[in-house]
């Protein structure tokens, strides 16, 4: 059975209108084409839907009960025309994000404000997750961007840069390197550290604490890191963090230091799958994330 569209619409017009010319004006079509329009669809029904008696048109008793139908067909069609324009417009849709906890609390709700401030009717969920599995979440369609520090990208998701953060060291207020401006590695080398990504501690392992001889000594793994500053804050060990946890820092009794020696940067890279086009709501919010991180450098 091939029905189309045009069809039910002339089906519905005539039988409103009870009548092909007026009908046809609607579809803006001639008479002729309106009655091919209806014939077609009684030969694919099977069943006549109009009596047609002295120039005078009637629904058959056919007619009349799938009438209803076929206007519930058209007025589905107007919702999804209606609703791609608004999704065009972003007066709908969800916008659906995965940051690592400390990012999507620091970085992210000024951002985030900005941007519901321009499209209040997108709804938006962010999955606050650890840094290593920002990059699986989007892998997974479980959201369309992520936002983190650089992690291998799996086949089948792009990342693009967004910035640089330099890495600091975070130790308890007490600590006597706390009153110091600038460290360097070797001052923390044989400290206690408290970890919070795999991927992170091997990096610091590879391009540090090799390069020195050192082992890194694993005394405590946690999988956030504001459980890490926590920690740090009672003295537990120090560990490294990016510039924008700072004030959550504060709160835990734990200062940062600039470290150097050799200065570590942090890239942080927008997530999303290959090949896959990104709605409309996350279209522009990946456009507002490069526009600030240009900012912000």
């Amino acid at each position: 059975m091939n029905i189309t569209l045009r069809q039910l619409r002339a089906f519905c017009d005539v039988a409103q209108t009870g009548s092909f010319t007026l009908a046809a004006r609607r579809m803006h079509l001639t008479q002729s084409a309106v009655s091919m329009l209806v014939r077609q669809l009684e030969t694919e029904f099977g069943l006549a839907l109009f009596d047609r008696v002295k120039r005078q048109v009637h629904l058959t008793e056919t007619g009349r009960q799938l009438l209803p139908i076929a206007q519930r067909i058209l007025g589905d069609l107007r919702e999804v025309v209606d609703g791609a324009a608004d999704l065009r417009a972003l007066k709908r849709g969800t916008l659906r994000l995965a940051l690592p906890q400390m990012l999507a609390c620091s970085w992210l709700p000024p951002v985030l404000a900005r941007y519901r401030g321009l499209y209040p009717r997108v709804a938006v969920t962010v999955t606050d997750t650890t840094a290593d599995r920002v990059v699986g979440t989007v892998r997974d369609g479980e959201a369309e961007i992520g936002i983190g520090p650089e992690r291998p990208a799996p086949e089948g998701v792009m990342a693009e840069l967004l910035w640089q953060e330099r890495m600091q060291c975070v130790v308890p207020d007490a600590h006597p390197l706390a009153a110091r401006s600038r460290i360097d590695w070797a001052d923390v080398a044989d400290a206690d550290w408290i970890l919070y990504s795999d991927t992170f501690s091997g990096h610091i392992e590879r391009t540090v604490w090799a390069g020195m001889s050192v082992q890194l000594p694993r005394t405590t793994q946690v999988r956030y890191l504001p459980t890490a500053l926590a920690l740090v804050g009672q003295g537990m060990g120090v560990t490294a963090a990016p510039g924008y946890a700072e004030p959550f820092g504060r709160l835990f009794g734990a200062r940062f230091i600039e470290i150097a020696n050799p200065v570590m940067l942090r890239s942080f890279q927008l997530y999303t799958k290959k090949s896959y086009e990104l709605s409309p709501a996350a279209a522009v919010f990946r456009d507002l994330a490069r526009q600030v991180s240009g900012q912000t450098g």
